[in-house]
């Protein structure tokens, strides 16, 4: 069995980081040094405001984001190992049932033999095309 690959670690870009900060700065400068000196405590608020909404989107992007996509990634993995086990399961009982068939060959039935298993075969895959269009 296959085990599942360890997830890559994230690596932060701290240039990006960094030179997202220092702009985000020197526009907040460039809009204080703009701002008609009356209107300096109206622009303070304003930025503040802005800060505090721009903290809580990334807040609510970063910590739920990730949260999100651990779930689905998640009900995904489980939805295949359930999948995968259910296919296993009935590999196995068409294993099962053509040994049965083939247990009782003698020379004069391998015609025979080989006819039951094609149409076993046939069977198990008509059966599983069915249930594959059915969940789709």
């Amino acid at each position: 069995m296959s085990e599942t690959p360890t997830p890559t670690r994230v690596r932060i870009r701290w240039g990006w980081f960094i030179a997202c900060i220092l702009l985000g700065l020197a526009a907040i400068l460039v809009g204080w040094l703009v701002v008609p000196a009356s209107a300096g405590r109206g622009y303070l608020a304003g930025v503040m405001a802005n800060v505090g909404t721009t903290l809580l989107l990334v807040g609510i992007v970063v910590l739920l984001e990730r949260r999100i996509i651990d779930s689905a990634a998640r009900l995904v993995r489980t939805a295949n190992e359930q999948t995968n086990e259910a296919i296993r399961a009935q590999i196995h009982d068409l294993e099962r049932r053509l040994a049965t068939e083939w247990e009782g060959a003698t020379v004069e039935n391998v015609g025979e033999k080989k006819a039951e298993t094609t149409r076993i075969t046939d069977e198990f895959t008509k059966r599983i095309v069915d249930e594959s269009k059915r969940e789709k």
